[in-house]
This record gives structure tokens, C-alpha cells and sequence, in this order.
């Protein structure tokens, strides 16, 4: 429980005995109707604020998105079609995080996917880490429980890194907002890139 709420709370049950004393206070029969009638008023508008924020909550959780960050293989594309299956792979690849092979920089088979786990739509989407940060986005915009999307992610300020695991043990930050413009932020950290191991902070 909140400390508002236990504040809240506590003033309730002040009010409600300062309300009983002053009841047997009243010798007036009319005096004692008027007050408990405003009693009644009072715990009518108590119940109809509580009303007031659960709906505003339950709005709140309706539209809230919920940002979901995965390692994902180039390679592991479910698609039936050959072709398709290749074009895809191949445009995954400009998202792939890079490393050093033969002293050129290449993708590696390994990318960053986002997806969103929520109910509402998530806008305005960026991702970030001390080190890291997005160069590019397949979309900043994702529809509730719909596919996911990859994310280019370089070191900061404007290099490739060469070395995939240079990003394990980093904590990207995903920032976005909800339709009703509120802010949202989620923070996952890398475990292990080859064994696609991500894990949720807050």
C-alpha cells in the first residue's frame, strides 16, 4: 500500500469518528438529519473519486504498450517461399550488429528485434544504452501484439562494433509513448548474444 493511500485511508477514519462524535453531540433531531445527510454526500463523493481512478486506470492500461527487446538470428526466418525467405534474410542484414572478420567490418547473424507485448500502440520508439544507441529502425511505430522489428544498433557516437560481444552485460533503455501521449520506459539487459539471452529490468 502507497503512502498516499494509507494517508487517504487514515483521514477516512478520522472523519468518520470526529462524524460519530459530533452525531451524539446533537440534541436537534434536524441538526443530526442535516448532518448525517452531509455524511452520505461525503462518502458519495469518497466512492465516486475512487470510481474516477479506477477508470482512469483501466483507460491507462488499456493503451498502455508494453516494449519487448530480443536477440534474434538473421538466419531464423519461418517462410515457406525460398525467395521470400531470402529477401527477407537479406534486408535483415542491414540491421544485423556488426563485427570483425578478416579485418573488415560485417554483419554477424545476430540482430535486435523490438515488439510490442501491450494493448495500446506504441509511438515514438527509441532505443538506447550508455554505449549504444539505434542508427536505424525498421519502424518507431508498433501496433499492439503484432510482428516484430528490427533495430541497427551502433556504438556511440558513430561507430560499428566489432565485436558482438561488446553489447553483453548492456542495459538498453526503450523509451515510447502511448496514444494518449504518456511515457513509457523499459529496461533490458544483454546476457549472452549467441545464446540470444535477454533479461528484463524494469
Amino acid at each position: 500500500m502507497t503512502k498516499d493511500k494509507i494517508f487517504k485511508n487514515k483521514l477516512l477514519i478520522i472523519l468518520i469518528i470526529i462524524g460519530i462524535i459530533t452525531l451524539f453531540c446533537l440534541d436537534n433531531a434536524g441538526d443530526k438529519i442535516l448532518f448525517l445527510t452531509f455524511l452520505s454526500l461525503l462518502w458519495y463523493t469518497w466512492e465516486t473519486k475512487k470510481i474516477r481512478e479506477q477508470t482512469v486506470l483501466q483507460t491507462e492500461l488499456a493503451t498502455m504498450p508494453i516494449m519487448s527487446l530480443y536477440i534474434r538470428n538473421v538466419s531464423g526466418i519461418d517462410e515457406a517461399d525460398e525467395d521470400r525467405r531470402r529477401d527477407k534474410i537479406n534486408k535483415l542484414k542491414q540491421y544485423a550488429i556488426t563485427q570483425e572478420v578478416n579485418s573488415g567490418i560485417n554483419p554477424s547473424q545476430y540482430y535486435i528485434a523490438l515488439r510490442n507485448m501491450g494493448d495500446g500502440t506504441a509511438f515514438n520508439v527509441e532505443v538506447e544504452s550508455g554505449n549504444f544507441k539505434a542508427e536505424k529502425y525498421q519502424t518507431r511505430f508498433f501496433a499492439p501484439k503484432k510482428d516484430e522489428h528490427a533495430v541497427k544498433i551502433i556504438k556511440k557516437p558513430s561507430n560499428k562494433i566489432r565485436n558482438i560481444n561488446e553489447i553483453k552485460d548492456e542495459i538498453f533503455i526503450i523509451r515510447c509513448q502511448s496514444v494518449l501521449g504518456k511515457n513509457y520506459e523499459y529496461e533490458y539487459k544483454i546476457k549472452n548474444v549467441e545464446g540470444k539471452e535477454v533479461e528484463f529490468i524494469k
